[in-house]
C-alpha cells in the first residue's frame, strides 16, 4: 500500500486528533494531553500528515525559532523544534518515521532553516533517533516531587495549594536530588531522562 506525506488540511482536524491521542497513549515523549489541535499563530511552522489509503497513519509537527534559541535550545541559529512526531503502533515497520523526518527536513530547507530538534523522554524513540543517525545535544531529567514545606508555607498564605512540582535538572544534579527531596516514582508521573538530537542540513 502506498504511503505519502503531505500537508496538514483543516478539514484533517478531527482524525489528527484521534490518531495523536493514540500515539500519545503508547508514547513517554509528551507530559500532558491535548483537547485541541496547536495552531503556532506568531511562528512559521511546519505540519504534515502521513497518509495510506486516505487515512492518517502518522504526523509531525515543526515549529521554528523567531530569534536563535527562542525555542530550540542551541542558539547558533534559528532552528526549528518538532513538537508532535509519530505514527500508529499497526504502522510500524513501514518506514513511515523516516518518511516523516526526510520531509520535515525539506520543508524546513523550503522556509529557510537548516536545522531541527527532536527531543524525547521515551527510550523506543531516543533508539530510534540513534538508528537514524541524529546528533545528540544534550540531555536533562524531566521529574515531579512533592514541595517542600518552606514552598507550601510560602504559598499557602495566598490560597495557593500544590499537587507537586513538575521540575528539570542536569543528568549530573540528579543522584542528590533524589537523596534531597521527595521525588514522585510512581506511573504515570514516573521520572524520565529526556534526551535532545539534532538534524542538520
Amino acid at each position: 500500500m502506498a504511503i505519502t506525506v503531505r500537508e496538514y488540511r483543516d478539514d484533517d482536524h478531527d482524525e489528527w486528533m484521534r490518531v495523536h491521542a493514540i500515539i500519545l497513549s503508547i508514547s513517554h515523549a509528551w507530559n500532558y494531553s491535548i483537547q485541541e489541535r496547536p495552531g503556532y499563530e506568531g511562528h512559521e511552522s511546519t505540519r504534515l500528515v502521513a497518509v495510506a489509503d486516505g487515512s492518517i497513519v502518522g504526523l509531525t509537527d515543526v515549529r521554528y525559532d523567531d530569534e536563535p534559541g527562542e525555542i530550540c535550545f542551541l542558539k547558533d541559529s534559528r532552528g526549528g523544534y518538532v513538537l508532535e512526531f509519530g505514527r500508529l503502533p499497526e504502522w510500524a515497520g513501514h518506514g513511515i518515521g523516516k518518511m516523516l523526518v526526510d520531509a520535515a527536513v525539506e520543508d524546513a530547507k523550503a522556509k529557510g532553516f537548516r536545522r531541527l530538534e527532536y527531543w524525547t523522554q521515551d527510550r523506543k524513540a531516543q533508539r530510534y533517533y540513534h538508528r537514524l543517525g541524529l546528533k545528540p545535544i544534550g540531555r536533562h531529567y524531566r521529574f515531579r516531587m512533592r514541595a517542600p514545606e518552606n514552598v507550601l508555607n510560602a504559598l499557602r498564605d495566598d490560597g495557593i495549594g500544590i499537587e507537586y512540582l513538575y521540575c528539570a535538572c542536569m543528568p549530573e544534579n540528579w543522584p542528590l536530588l533524589k537523596q534531597k527531596y521527595d521525588i514522585i516514582e510512581q506511573h504515570p508521573l514516573e521520572p524520565h531522562l529526556c534526551v535532545g538530537y539534532e538534524a542538520r542540513f
